[in-house]
């Protein structure tokens, strides 16, 4: 071919008349057209470019050139060798140039047009790098950047740099061209106008070409400053997303694909700067944002499932669509880190999870769901009526679209762990059904043996595990067909499995130091021991579902206690597993024989418990909660005889176990004090409470009564805690002990790692809680005082005096919460104890024990009489002579040593163990039957001391102010002492008669006084002086005239007084006793022992001889009333009293009036009248 076949000339006639046959030549010519041809009609291209003909003008040129691109450098296949040339390339550089001062608007757009075909058509780093190295991509830029650019112009640059932009990538960005485009470009595409027409086609395909210009600009993986500036500032491109967005979801006309394509870069964008930006990510959860996203998100979710669900599609959904739903879905996963740090952001959780739930359900419901409102598919009436039809979800449709069910569970995944913990998780019925429908779909396919699991299985899994923790959802799985159980249940089965064997595997060093929480094998086992005790609890299916599952081979991971002194951190793990073992065993009662029968549980929870009792003080809060599991394990054996009886009968009994947790005050081997029980309430309210139920259960077998007899302090104890909590048992909230079990067991621990401070004012839970504590303790006390049919073992073992010894303590509770105990003795008890108490009356000494401690047993159940006449009857009160009474024998207890023991040699060792035990037990009994009277006697006393202090007022006594007529005295000893004559007359009508001058003695310098000690008179005349100085200053009290006197001295001063009729000291010496006994209780221990001493010696002094009952009711004896109070007060505090040494005298000195006198005057205070 000659080069003048292809002349511009040709070429230009062609471009004109583009469907002539001269155009068909031209073209066909352009396409053969050898290399040399070429680079000849480019040098005279070029030549005329740069002559300046006037016949060839620029625009001609540049149109000629750019027909030539078309028709011969493009389609050839020796491209690269024709842009080589340098004939071409020189046209292109004058192009290029001319690019910066075209001569009119139609140049520049020709121009723009030719750059924009050839980078849309070469590949040539050559040609790509000579229009960047001559700021072809620079001015074309700028262009796009003026706002009056012409739109063909835009058109063409946009075209250009698009088909070009991953190689001028750095460059563009370096122009500022993301904000370009959008500030400048995109600026009125919210103005535009969507109707059918070439114009807005034409418009939507630029603003299409822009945004995907704009997409390949701005890539996540960016480190560029200028991607991430344009990220971190650009809210116009935040604005334009969402304006085009609101047009689009308002538009009803026929969708074009450049809308749908607009969407989708445009949120791709978005996407983007929210993965690059957390400022961006910020603003996309602000309120407004984050509605108009989730509305678009609903919208075309709402399209894809009518389009992929409904039989019968209502509209179609574009490609670009379900790519603009999937970047939604990305940008709604992306945003969800900076959720917690907006405001509500718990209301953008609950609707995202609730669109998810939405979506799973309507795709598992085909062919039942109606085409409704998208937030209304929730409906549970759909899930029963696909579950009785079948899914109709085939093979292909679920191969289809499982990777993208896939994908919504792991946007389901990271939202709900968003969730706060205080509430709870929405829908969780509907996510619980979907995920068992996916399992059992993915089951129906014969997926889940496969090696190769679809991608949907393990987070299906995940979120089965996840939610084993909600009730709602275990309901729904423990419903699930028995194929699924492998992948409902047991994956949590797995995660405690293997918890419990990396903690195993520890060794002791690791396991001091190793931090739960930081651990993830660790942390994965503690939640699912919470979720399967959850479960466990739930109903008896999912428990079964459980051990189907082999869940109680994990007891044979349970460690021994020693495991738990090296491994504090571990605590909380074991005691979650002790908890999960005891609501497992607590469920079914098969359990608990598999349990029993096959394993070695009792061992290794009585270790745990041993060893925690040990160590609480160390590491409460984790020991604490290992207790409680503990007890809770063998509380759920309680109705089984054969179990209790295995806890019961070895070494480490669970008798020994619990008391210490029942009392843990009781290793200092005393009997608490009123705070000390408080105290331990506050921290171990809970332990103390289940201690209480499992003693009372374990104590209608014979041999725990007989361990808790024998454990130290134990009765008192237990005793002291019903009389001091007992109000809560006045309580009028009710609760069984099942219900409260399971209240203990729900009181959670898991989210509170510590102890909850309890308030001073109990809610009505905790009172009720408290009821029935105190009666557990009840109930296990009259459980082990009335030992069933074998009511020797208490009595022999002293155990009635072991538990009332509490009611004795100082201080003393001003309550009668034990005659609750004592009153079920006396109904259920009493025919027994006297049976009893007659049979052993015999003249065998063998016999002499049981008869003395039923009479002490027939005491204590008096307490219980609900009458007088029943009252006195049971003691044996209602004849004179009750010798062989009931009090008989228990006053003999008390007054009398056994014969025998004059006949053994080590009489020491009897007294320390015989003679106080005997008299202990009678003086306890005595004691608290006498607190019967304890208030009327205080009235009573009281009464006294008022009229005495009434007489005392009356006494007409003048002082005396002469005091040197002096007489003297001596007594048959010879010792003299000397007083005040008239002072002396004053006082006593005896000395004014014997100092008379009607006797001889009168006149005598020395007066004989027979029967008086010196020591007696001398202190009786010093009580008179000091009487005369004290009334002159009006002074005069008992506790200012006696204040530094012993109880000696004022028993013979009152003796005295009493028999010189010194009345005005006989008062004084009655109120001082009397006073004395008034404040008895607020006395300590030493002076109380003092007091008691004084009032056995005052008795022993002042007794009448004569009287039965030693004067006391008495109309003509003098130390009648004061008699009378005394014995009371002795009565009252006889434990104390018996142990004077004055009253062991008394004992010792046998005289057997003095000791009936005493025993009768008790006899005659503590009967009751009629």
């Amino acid at each position: 071919m000659e080069s003048s076949q292809l002349s511009l000339t040709a070429i230009y006639h062609a471009i004109n008349n583009p469907y002539s046959s001269a155009a068909a030549t031209c073209q066909a010519n352009l396409a053969r057209a050898s290399i040399k041809i070429l680079d000849h009609t480019f040098n005279k291209w070029y030549s005329y470019a740069k002559g300046n003909n006037k016949k060839w003008s620029t625009t001609k040129l540049i149109r000629c050139l750019d027909y030539i691109l078309t028709h011969s450098i493009s389609p050839s296949e020796l491209q690269e060798t024709i842009l080589k040339l340098h004939s071409f390339r020189s046209c292109l550089v004058w192009i290029l140039r001319l690019l910066d001062s075209p001569n009119d608007e139609a140049q520049l757009q020709m121009i723009v047009k030719f750059i924009c075909n050839l980078l849309e058509s070469v590949t040539s780093s050559t040609i790509l790098g000579l229009v960047q190295h001559k700021h072809g991509v620079r001015r074309i830029a700028q262009l796009l950047s003026c706002p009056n650019t012409a739109a063909a112009v835009r058109f063409y640059c946009i075209r250009g740099l698009l088909a070009q932009s991953e190689y001028y990538r750095q460059e563009l960005l370096d122009l500022n061209m993301p904000q370009v485009i959008t500030n400048t470009v995109l600026k009125d595409f919210d103005k535009q106008s969507f109707d059918d027409n070439s114009a807005q086609k034409r418009e939507l395909y630029e603003a299409a070409m822009a945004c995907r210009l704009l997409d390949h600009l701005v890539q996540k993986e960016s480190k560029q400053s200028a991607v991430l500036a344009y990220a971190q500032e650009n809210g116009q491109l935040l604005n334009l997303w969402i304006s085009a967005s609101r047009r689009y979801m308002t538009y009803t006309g026929p969708l074009s694909k450049n809308l749908a394509l607009i969407m989708y870069y445009l949120t791709n964008i978005v996407y983007k700067c929210s993965v690059l930006s957390t400022e961006m990510r910020k603003r996309m959860t602000s309120s407004t944002t984050e509605q108009h996203c989730f509305g678009l998100l609903m919208f075309l979710s709402q399209k894809w499932c009518h389009q992929h669900i409904f039989t019968e599609p209502t509209s179609s959904t574009l490609s670009e669509e379900e790519r603009t739903l999937l970047r939604l879905l990305n940008l709604s996963h992306t945003t969800a880190d900076v959720l917690p740090q907006v405001p509500s952001y718990d209301t953008v959780v609950y609707k995202m999870v609730h669109y998810l739930t939405c979506f799973f359900v309507a795709f598992l419901c085909q062919g039942v769901i109606a085409e409704q409102v998208f937030s209304d598919w929730l409906n549970p009436y759909f899930c029963i009526e696909v579950e009785e039809r079948g899914y109709m979800v085939d093979k292909a449709t679920w191969d289809q679209h499982q990777p993208f069910f896939a994908f919504l569970l792991d946007i389901y995944i990271h939202y709900i762990q968003l969730y706060p913990q205080d509430r709870r998780i929405p829908k969780v019925y509907f996510i619980a059904w979907s995920l068992k429908s996916f399992l059992l779909l993915v089951h129906n396919f014969e997926q889940l043996d496969q090696l190769d699991q679809p991608p949907l299985v393990p987070r299906l899994m995940k979120l089965v595990v996840f939610f084993l923790h909600d009730p709602k959802a275990i309901e729904v799985f423990s419903n699930s067909p028995t194929v699924l159980s492998e992948y409902i249940w047991s994956p949590t089965i797995q995660l405690a499995k293997q918890g419990l064997e990396f903690a195993a595997g520890l060794s002791d060093e690791e396991a001091r130091s190793i931090e739960m929480k930081e651990t993830a094998t660790l942390y994965k086992a503690d939640r699912a021991f919470v979720s399967l005790e959850l479960v466990a609890k739930h109903n008896a299916k999912a428990c079964e579902r459980l051990v189907e599952c082999n869940v109680l081979e994990l007891i044979d991971l349970l460690p021994m206690g020693d495991r738990l002194q090296v491994a504090p951190s571990l605590l909380t793990l074991y005691a979650k597993f002790v908890r999960l073992i005891a609501t497992l065993t607590g469920r079914a009662a098969f359990i608990r024989v598999r349990l029993r029968d096959t394993s070695d549980l009792f061992v290794k929870i009585k270790s745990l418990l041993g060893t925690s009792i040990d160590y609480k003080k160390h590491f409460m809060d984790g020991y604490h909660k290992i207790i409680k599991g503990c007890l809770l394990v063998i509380l759920s054996f309680r109705y089984d005889e054969s179990s209790m009886r295995q806890w019961l009968s070895s070494e480490d009994s669970i008798t020994s176990l619990t008391l210490p947790i029942l009392f843990p005050w009781a290793r200092q081997a005393r009997i608490a004090e009123v705070h000390d029980i408080h105290m331990h309430l506050h921290s171990d309210k809970d332990l103390m409470a289940l201690a209480s139920i499992l003693l009372e259960q374990a104590s209608i077998y014979p041999l725990c009564v007989r361990q808790v007899i024998e454990y130290d302090m134990a009765l008192p104890n237990l005793c002291k805690l019903i009389v001091t909590l007992s109000s809560f048992a006045e309580s009028t909230a009710t609760v069984d002990n099942d219900h409260w079990e399971n209240t203990l067991l729900d009181q959670v621990e898991e989210k509170q790692d510590r102890l909850k401070e309890e308030t001073n004012a109990p809610s009505e839970n905790n009172t009720a809680v408290m009821r029935q504590y105190v009666l557990s303790l009840r109930g296990a006390a009259i459980r082990i005082l009335e030992s069933g049919s074998n009511i020797q073992a208490p009595i022999l073992s002293n155990a009635y005096t072991l538990f009332f010894q509490a009611i004795v303590q100082r201080p003393r509770l001003r309550n009668d919460n034990h005659k609750l105990i004592c009153a079920s003795l006396y109904q259920h008890k009493m025919n027994d104890f006297q049976k009893l108490y007659r049979f052993a009356q015999t003249e065998d000494d063998s016999a002499l024990k049981l008869y003395e401690m039923t009479a002490v047993a027939i005491g204590y159940a008096t307490l219980g009489a609900p009458s007088s006449s029943e009252w006195n009857a049971s003691l044996g009160l209602e004849s004179e002579d009750n010798s062989k009474s009931v009090f008989g024998s228990i006053c003999q207890m008390l007054v009398y040593n056994l014969e025998y023991e004059q006949d053994v040699t080590n009489t020491n060792l009897l007294d320390t163990v015989i003679t106080p035990l005997r008299r202990n037990a009678a003086a306890q009994v005595v004691e608290i039957l006498a607190m019967e009277f304890a208030s009327a006697w205080y009235d009573q006393v009281s009464s006294v001391a008022i009229r005495n202090e009434q007489d005392f007022q009356q006494q007409d006594f003048q002082p005396i102010d002469n005091v040197q007529d002096q007489v003297a005295f001596v007594t048959d000893d010879q010792q003299q002492v000397v007083g005040c004559r008239p002072l002396l007359r004053a006082v006593s009508p005896i000395f004014r008669a014997l100092l008379s001058s009607e006797y001889v003695e009168s006149g005598m310098s020395l007066i004989p006084l027979h029967d008086v000690t010196y020591h007696s008179l001398k202190d009786l005349v010093q009580i008179i002086n000091q009487v005369n100085e004290d009334s002159k200053m009006a002074l005069l009290s008992p506790d200012r005239v006696l204040a530094n006197t012993s109880w000696t001295h004022v028993v013979a001063i009152l003796q005295i007084s009493d028999r010189f009729g010194c009345t005005i000291v006989k008062a004084l010496c009655e109120n001082w006793v009397v006073n004395n006994i008034k404040e008895m209780e607020a006395k300590s221990s030493d002076e109380r022992m003092v007091c008691l001493e004084g009032m056995v010696w005052l008795y022993r002094q002042c007794r009448d001889p004569i009287e039965r009952d030693g004067g006391i009711s008495s109309d003509t004896w003098p130390f009648s009333t004061i008699l009378k109070e005394s014995l009371k007060t002795i009565v009252q505090y006889l434990t104390e009293a018996c142990q004077t040494p004055e009253f062991m005298k008394m004992v010792q000195d046998k005289n057997a009036d003095e000791l009936e006198a005493f025993c009768d005057g008790i006899a005659k205070l503590i009967k009751k009248s009629k």
